[in-house]
């Protein structure tokens, strides 16, 4: 499975998708937000860009922290009996995640 980036849907049913682009020329990547208008993903302008990047990884933050309780309140035998097996090394048990505090 490969994953184009974060999809987000807002209170009002709009589609945001926060994504890596690459920079051409440059060995480097950046955060950029797309919004589905008609069907189609287009750039943000750079205020509105901002504004909705911050919200979406604050979002994203919310998310991976309630995978963090999932993980942590339904116990971790399952994790390690799921991982492959090779000669060279044993399955352990994995401890279970603690939740992210938000500051």
């Amino acid at each position: 499975m490969t994953t184009p980036g974060l999809l987000v849907e807002d209170y009002n049913g709009q589609d945001y998708l926060l994504t890596t682009e690459s920079r051409v020329g440059v060995n480097t990547h950046r955060l950029v937000v797309l919004q589905r208008v008609n069907g189609q993903w287009k750039h943000l302008n750079r205020t509105q860009e901002s504004a909705c990047r911050e919200v979406l990884i604050g979002a994203f933050v919310d998310f991976f922290v309630d995978i963090c309780r999932v993980l942590n309140s339904s116990g971790s035998d399952w994790i390690g009996a799921t991982a492959p097996r090779s000669g060279r090394s044993r399955t352990r048990r994995v401890s279970p995640l603690k939740p992210l505090r938000a500051v």
